[in-house]
């Protein structure tokens, strides 16, 4: 066959080029430590690369997902401690408040300070993130959940947040809770106290009945009592439970106290006739009313046994009030030592899948830099032939 010059340097060239990819490609993969820079490298290795990263793409969100919820959990249970703080405090008050030869002067200083904790209290359950979210509001955490109002004569706390609960991802198949409802910690305090109040659907007035409270536990009786309107400024109260009115046309006023066993409530507005008012036992009471309640109790000057019964009743409620935040951050502490431990279980397996991934997709130094002087060697023989075949011509052996 025969083979002419330009077939020969041709040859030669094409060679070359080839050989000088490979140590273009073996250069490349040594310094920058990646064997495969493209999916027609290797493709079987390429698709289970891109499966490795999306992986450890997902496990690093949920390790930001259990940052987020880390210091949320954090802030709640910093702020129960305080809470919890607040509520021994109170307690002190109040058995100081019960010692008999204390002065009237002395009870009112404690009063003081125990309507200074009132809003402390206020200010504790909304608390806000570094977001600007209240804590304990639920899914309604733009605005303050707990605000001071006045219905009638009495002033209350409402609750305006809902018991909605967030959870964030913080694996594939879990989720965990971020919030604890504010409602169940501060507002349903168990109490055998507890009144529930209600007005009539038949109502046509416009009067607002307030929340009522027992303010003479010595008189109180549990049961069901009525606020009949029989005309237009006159009401009785009516014992449901004995069918007989306990109180019989008294005058009404708006916004007075209205009192009857041991219970005292108001209602603002213009009642009509026939317009009824129903308070009845309840289930729970919440802490700021409890806190008020003591303190009401040592400046009104009731009598020591009044007094006693009203202080006794409130450190019980005052305990129920403490085993509610107990209960909320025994919750909150297991969730932390949840993430804790998924947080670990994440990084093992980011560290797993990174080294596998590293095996697959990173460049083996030592095989490529023997790969990288075999290569070179031949390109250096290739070359060396090929100089000696180029310089092959007829004219020398005609001398």
């Amino acid at each position: 066959m025969r083979i002419s010059t330009r077939q020969i340097y041709t040859q030669g060239v094409e060679a070359f080029h080839q050989q000088q990819v490979k140590l273009a490609k073996l250069q490349q993969q040594i310094s920058t430590g990646v064997r495969l820079s493209k999916p027609s490298d290797d493709p079987a290795a390429s698709s289970k690369i891109l499966e490795m990263e999306q992986s450890i793409s997902v496990n690093l969100q949920y390790q930001e997902n259990i940052n987020l919820a880390e210091p949320r959990l954090a802030l709640q249970d910093s702020i129960l401690a305080s809470y919890d703080n607040l509520l021994i405090r109170v307690r002190e008050l109040a058995i100081q408040g019960n010692n008999a030869p204390m002065d009237q002067v002395s009870r009112d200083a404690i009063a003081a300070e125990l309507d200074e904790r009132v809003n402390e209290l206020l200010s504790l359950a909304n608390t806000t993130d570094a977001n600007g979210d209240y804590l304990f509001a639920g899914y309604q955490n733009s605005n303050a959940p707990f605000t001071q109002t006045l219905t009638g004569s009495i002033s209350h706390v409402n609750f305006t947040g809902d018991d909605g609960v967030r959870s964030i991802q913080i694996d594939e198949g879990r989720q965990i809770e971020v919030d604890i409802p504010g409602q169940r910690i501060f507002m349903q305090v168990a109490s055998s106290q507890a009144l529930r109040e209600s007005a009539a659907l038949a109502n046509t007035g416009t009067g607002v009945l307030a929340p009522a409270s027992v303010v003479d536990s010595t008189q109180f009786v549990a049961g069901d009592y009525e606020i009949r309107f029989t005309a237009p400024g006159i009401y009785d109260v009516f014992d449901v439970t004995g069918g007989v009115n306990i109180v019989t046309g008294a005058t009404y006023s708006d916004s007075q106290d209205i009192n009857f066993q041991g219970i005292r409530t108001s209602i603002t507005g213009v009642p009509t006739a026939g317009d009824v008012f129903t308070i009845s036992s309840g289930q729970f009471e919440d802490v700021f009313s409890i806190v008020s309640k003591l303190s009401e109790t040592l400046k009104s000057g009731a009598s020591d046994a009044v007094r006693a019964a009203n202080i006794e009743q409130s450190l019980g409620d005052l305990d129920n009030a403490f085993n509610n935040s107990l209960d909320a951050r025994t919750i909150i502490g297991g969730r932390l030592n949840a993430l804790q431990s998924q947080r670990e279980e994440n990084e093992a397996q980011v560290l797993g899948t990174q080294s596998s991934l590293g095996k697959l997709r990173d460049t083996d130094l030592a095989e490529a830099i023997s790969q990288l002087s075999l290569e070179q060697t031949t390109l250096d023989a290739a070359q060396a032939v090929f100089a000696r075949i180029t310089s092959s011509s007829l004219f020398n052996f005609l001398k």
